[in-house]
């Protein structure tokens, strides 16, 4: 079972930080929760992230809905460079609700003026075809939630001139 959701926005910028910013910027400051979704405050075990293969290990803060600590493997997928990235977490560390894997993809095309359109699509998975209504629910409520506010903040640091923590 899937629950497929997006988000899109226009960054001014080019194409190249826009396309860097979400994978190889400073995560932690687009990713600071919503509702019961817990920030994103370290990753750990990350010297291959934004390559093809390398992967990082999220941590999470604690709240009502989570421990704190790690939250699983954080891996590439895909990597096509100033148009596209997937990736995705598996193997949770942390109570999932049911779900198996929470896949990412970045999609970046330039504008005609310059700026940037992005469009974050995230698929959450999960084998529960009774657990279902709830994921939709999680979904549509909280991730969509936080994906909205996640890439507000990417395009603020997107439009700044924040480094970036991997090449």
């Amino acid at each position: 079972m899937k629950t497929i959701l997006t988000v899109e926005e226009t960054f001014s910028c080019s194409l190249e930080r826009a396309f860097k910013t979400p994978i190889l910027g400073d995560a932690t400051q687009f990713l600071v929760g919503y509702g019961v979704i817990p920030a994103v405050v370290a990753f750990t075990d990350d010297s291959t992230w934004g390559k093809i293969g390398g992967h990082r290990i999220p941590h999470s803060a604690k709240n009502i809905a989570s421990k704190g600590g790690e939250i699983g493997i954080d891996r590439i997928a895909d990597r096509k460079e100033n148009e596209y990235w997937k990736w995705g977490v598996t193997e949770f560390r942390q109570w999932s609700m049911g779900f198996t894997e929470f896949a990412g993809e970045l999609f970046f095309s330039q504008n005609s003026d310059n700026s940037v359109a992005v469009k974050w699509v995230y698929t959450l998975h999960s084998t529960s075809p009774l657990a279902y209504p709830f994921h939709w629910l999680f979904g549509n409520i909280f991730w969509k939630g936080q994906m909205n506010v996640g890439i507000q903040r990417m395009k603020s640091y997107a439009e700044s001139d924040a480094a970036f923590l991997y090449d």
